[in-house]
């Protein structure tokens, strides 16, 4: 249930019988373990003899290299340069490192990071977009780029991964234990991704081009990627830019119910006596073909001046515009508990099959863009003179927006379909999935009617101004080895604007005759996702040609009260364009202050290193809330149309709040004995209330059988947390090693979705508003490893192994097994990422919880270097189709069953 408390949509797959990739995983993991167990002696004398010194400790900057260092790329090295960090590190911290400039080991950030213990991420049109960590949430984590908040499109304050291009990204570092010198708010963790900077790479240039092909789709569509780095004024000046670019056409296909109406009585033969009680049925069914273009173009800018020895100041600029464009074809049909003539429940009270439906098979074109612009600029001024005292001053803003207000549609027609009869028609769970028989023949559109339309949507702009300074002093005998103070500040305001078609539209088209014209080519739905409801495919249409078509004289005199009609359009000004919903517009603005106190502690114990940190951070956030309040004043219902709602003119309001809070963290580790590592911390976290839940809102639907309200709630308060962890990690060698964690969380304040019922005109309606329900502990386990077996013979030398396995209990075990080879110039890699069922909230759809069912995914890469400049490579992405799955309780009740095909990749890579 928390693991989705940052409103993500998570994806996973359909439990169906085992499958061959199933099946592996069972032989992979054991395989993993014995061969890690059984490989690790040949390499722990490797360590002693490369590593007497212990590992070099890394910075939240890549290492400067002078002209004449050598820089060793491969993937073995990334892994390397992963562990050095990970070593090195007082706090526990897994990083993935890019095995050359700009080339994480996956195409999504999001994907990439998945391999880390304890990360699994949902999808959105099946790309990686939202992290869940250790069982929490996407809000329960801090995203920062270089080091910064990075604004995000979304309402609340979960970030999109897949806002930001791979090819961007040296390196991702994923905190699981906080320290006070971070900036606060994830209990998960603190996600920070690095740029490279052109003081790091000196000269350099790096270009990419790529076909990818989706499978279901069956399109190529480009991808390009590049990089230019330059010093230049003896060393004293830099400059770096990089740009991606990629525009995929994908389509994926989803059967979805919208949940499932619970404890329904089924009175087949209208005698008063219910035959069956407690039933669950399903609402409507979709059947949806969505045809997808994803365009992405993102650039970064980075300048670098050393204004004396001591001096040094940066300046960043990033800018990312992903435009996602939904256009999904959907067939449904419609029933409920009253139109059931006849039927079969199991043993879990679900109705599996029945006859008769209220309405003839419909259409809809659902239109769902994401049109998302994010930007950040950013300036550092860093003093590092040659005595015991450095600091540095980071000033920074950050804007991203979501422009989809009045992007969205809805546009939906009753076919009745010649033949059709309710009385015939009949539903029958086929493999669990609703397929259903008897709706007449629907490819002939003669008789379609319109229904319900709107154009909608809501637009999202996030705001944030930063200010982070720090001192630091480094000491020079006894167990201190440095004390670092700090200080923080910023302004961040969320503001969402809600739109929709005036009531008045959408209702007076109902019933008006479709024209032929506006039909294309039926949507391709054969062999739909196993079923073989639509062999010849089903009905389509544009809803922009169906909205073009409204505005026609043929139109408006086919309606029932023609001047009625002209009227409401002069009102809208002629037009179906939306109008602002002030009820359920609004903003929260935050202002933050912090600052926070850290002694870095280090000696030894005889043979035994040991080292650690101690500190306090304290913050104080001030809310204000801004919105309009108006009230229910009537609810009109035009005949065979959904009700309107009347409002009083909106009032604006205001609401404010504070809190402070001092968040203690502690973190120590030592050598318990040559090459084992124990590592144990503590630390007081907080995560602020997601945004969309702070705003003055109200969004209410009357339709009879969903009546719901849902409202913000400005007064929520901080999700605070006392973490508790420990780890201990064998470094078998540079690359290798063996590690277990175990961690616990003791949660307060907990925010989550509450669901009453009220009476609004004396009509019961279900009210959903967050809530600070109470508290919670999390406990779990990971395991990880990875080794390069170069004390193998040739060519196996080059052979390598990932795992890590995470126990989370309820909210979804996980693991990860990744299997490489590396020699000459040759590079493959297969990886396949899993993750167990769980309950994504107890509140869903329809009022019913929603569990997402066990997903697993296959992935794999080869590259091949021709030369030192030139790589050919290839991937392939979902490689056995996995489809994801939603539904509630039981597995036959299903919610969305989902797929978005494989995806493939062939490309060239030049490095200069």
């Amino acid at each position: 249930m928390l693991a989705q408390m940052g409103s993500a949509t998570a994806e996973q797959r359909r439990m169906r019988p085992m499958k061959a990739p199933e099946r592996f995983r069972l032989i992979g993991m054991t395989a993993m373990a014995t061969i890690l167990i059984a490989a690790a002696p040949a390499g722990a004398q490797a360590l002693e003899d490369s590593q007497s010194n212990g590992p070099a400790a890394q910075t939240g900057d890549a290492a400067s290299q002078s002209e004449d260092d050598i820089v060793v790329t491969g993937l073995r090295e990334s892994l390397r340069r992963a562990t050095d960090i990970k070593r090195s590190a007082d706090n526990i911290v897994d990083s993935i490192v890019a095995d050359d400039i700009g080339k994480l080991p996956d195409q999504n950030i999001a994907e990439a990071i998945q391999r880390i213990p304890g990360v699994t991420i949902s999808r959105d049109n099946g790309e990686g977009q939202f992290i869940t960590v250790r069982g929490l949430g996407p809000a329960f984590s801090t995203a920062l780029y270089n080091g910064r908040i990075l604004a995000t499109e979304n309402q609340g304050r979960e970030f999109s991964f897949d806002i930001l291009p791979a090819e961007l990204i040296n390196r991702v570092d994923v905190s699981k234990t906080p320290t006070a010198a971070q900036v606060e708010g994830g209990i998960a963790s603190t996600v920070d991704m690095y740029t490279a900077r052109p003081f790091d790479l000196g000269t350099k240039l790096v270009l990419s081009a790529q076909g990818n092909y989706d499978k279901l789709r069956g399109k190529v569509s480009p991808q390009a990627s590049g990089l230019f780095s330059t010093t230049f004024a003896d060393g004293g000046l830099g400059i770096l830019a990089a740009f991606s670019y990629i525009d995929r056409k994908i389509e994926g296909r989803r059967i979805f119910t919208d949940g499932w109406e619970a404890n329904q009585s089924l009175d087949f033969n209208r005698d008063g006596t219910p035959e069956y009680t407690g039933v669950s049925l399903p609402t409507y069914v979709e059947y949806g073909a969505n045809s997808t273009s994803r365009k992405r173009i993102s650039g970064l800018l980075s300048g670098q001046a050393k204004l004396s020895d001591a001096l040094t100041f940066t300046v960043d600029g990033l800018y990312s515009k992903l435009d996602v464009n939904d256009d999904n074809k959907v067939f449904f049909v419609y029933g409920g508990p009253g139109d059931v003539r006849a039927g079969t429940v199991d043993a879990n009270n679900t109705l599996t099959s029945y006859t008769g439906i209220a309405s003839g098979p419909m259409i809809t074109n659902q239109i769902r863009p994401r049109l998302a612009e994010t930007y950040q600029v950013g300036g550092n001024l860093e003093w590092k003179p040659d005595g015991p005292l450095s600091a540095f001053l980071d000033v920074s803003w950050s804007k991203a927006t979501d422009d989809t207000g009045g992007n969205q549609a809805w546009f939906e027609s009753n076919l009745a379909a010649p033949g059709y009869s309710a009385a015939a028609v009949q539903m029958q769970l086929q493999d669990g999935l609703p397929v259903y028989s008897g709706l007449g023949n629907f490819l002939d559109t003669s008789n379609a009617r319109l229904g319900y339309i709107t154009f909608e949507g809501v637009s999202i702009s996030d705001e944030i101004y930063q200010i982070n300074s720090q001192l630091k002093y480094e000491a020079e005998a006894g167990p201190l080895r440095r004390i670092t103070a700090g200080f923080n500040y910023s302004d961040r305001k969320k503001q969402r604007f809600s739109y929709k078609t005036p009531d008045g539209l959408q209702s007076v088209f109902g019933g008006i005759p479709v024209p032929q014209s506006v039909f294309g080519e039926p949507a391709d739905a054969s062999d739909f996702l196993g079923i073989d409801m639509f062999p010849s495919g089903f009905p389509a249409y544009s809803a922009r040609e169906i909205a073009a078509y409204l505005l026609t004289d043929a139109a408006i005199a086919a309606t029932a009260n023609p001047t009625a009609t002209r009227a409401a359009l002069a009102a809208n000004g002629g037009s179906l364009d939306v109008a602002l919903i002030p009820s359920n517009s609004g903003s929260a603005q935050e202002r933050t202050i912090g600052g926070f106190l850290q002694a870095s502690l280090g000696g030894s114990l005889g043979a035994r290193n040991w080292s650690g940190n101690i500190g306090l951070r304290y913050t104080r956030t001030d809310v204000t809330s801004r919105g309009f309040g108006q009230e229910i004043l009537s609810i009109t219902t035009p005949p065979g149309l959904d009700p309107i709602v009347n409002l009083s003119a909106p009032q604006p309001l205001t609401e404010k709040g504070s809190y402070s809070e001092w968040l203690p963290s502690a973190n120590f580790k030592i050598d318990v004995v040559r090459n084992l590592v124990f590592q144990a911390a503590v630390a007081k976290t907080l995560t602020r209330a997601t945004l969309s839940d702070l705003l003055l809102i109200r969004n209410i639907n009357p339709r009879p059988r969903e009546r719901a309200i849902t409202d913000g709630n400005p007064d929520l308060q901080p999700m605070v947390g006392w973490n508790y962890d420990a780890a201990l990690t064998w470094y078998i060698d540079r690359s290798s090693y063996l590690s277990v964690a175990v961690f616990q969380k003791d949660l307060k304040n907990l925010s989550e979705s509450v669901t009453t019922t009220i009476q609004v005109l004396g009509l019961d309606f279900r009210r959903t508003r967050p809530e600070n329900v109470g508290d919670d502990r999390i406990r779990g386990l990971e395991l990880s490893g990875q080794y390069t077996f170069t004390g193998l013979p040739a060519p196996f030398d080059g052979l390598g192994l990932q795992g890590n396995v995470s126990f989370v209990g309820d909210e979804g075990n996980t693991y990860n097994v990744v299997g490489f080879y590396e020699k000459g110039p040759l590079q493959m890699r297969l990886a396949y990422n899993h993750r167990e069922a769980y309950e994504q909230t107890a509140q869903g759809n329809r009022g019913q919880p929603v569990n997402v069912a066990a997903y697993g995914i296959w992935d794999a890469s080869i590259n091949f270097a021709l030369n030192d400049r030139l790589t050919l490579f290839a991937q392939g992405l979902n490689l056995f189709n996995e489809k994801t799955f939603l539904y509630s309780v039981f597995e036959e009740r299903t919610i969305s069953y989902e797929t978005y095909g494989p995806r493939y990749a062939l490309g060239v890579r030049v490095n200069f």
